[in-house]
């Protein structure tokens, strides 16, 4: 398999345990953790670590516990998914704590937090939120990677610069 079929295997992956959840009838929506990784491979040192540490800060922040869970490695990269049941918890509290845990700290900024009910993903722009600013230049991330602004090596390096940010950080505490 060539990096982009794995990339797109993985993503088929994610969707379909996804959609376990979300096609259940038991009233779930589901929070992904992925990290935002330009290039091939999709996996980074440090990579399931700095995944993990904002599964534990999402779920403390929430006070909410996932009704299941399970952690996913592939082509597509490393990421969390958890089933939430809405009757207990709303999607859009936490998609506002998602984006909260995204631009609070340095190695939030390479992670795509993504809050996807039945009706498809919980987006930044209905919900009133701000977009997402570029990891180089702090300009709207959309408008970067549309114009090809920054190369796919530039903003990898500064990913990997966070996530080592972020163990190294870890290990102060």
């Amino acid at each position: 398999m060539t990096p982009l079929e794995e990339v797109l295997s993985g993503r088929e992956e994610r969707f379909a345990l996804q959609n376990e959840w979300l096609s259940s009838g038991d009233g779930f929506f589901v929070v992904q953790i992925a990290l935002n990784v330009p290039g091939y491979p999709k996996r980074l040192p440090n990579d399931v670590k700095v995944v993990a540490a904002f599964r534990a800060l999402l779920l403390g922040r929430s006070s909410a516990a996932p009704r299941g869970e399970r952690t996913v490695e592939n082509g597509a990269g490393v990421c969390w998914q958890g089933a939430f049941d809405s009757s207990l918890c709303d999607a859009a509290v936490m998609k506002r704590l998602a984006v909260a845990a995204e631009s609070e700290t340095p190695a939030g900024r390479a992670l795509d937090i993504d809050v996807i009910t039945k009706d498809g993903p919980l987006s930044r722009a209905a919900m009133g939120l701000p977009e997402r600013s570029c990891l180089l230049c702090g300009a709207p991330a959309k408008v970067c990677a549309r114009s090809c602004r920054h190369s796919a090596e530039e903003l990898r390096a500064r990913v990997a610069e966070l996530l080592e940010g972020a163990e190294r950080d870890k290990g102060k505490k």
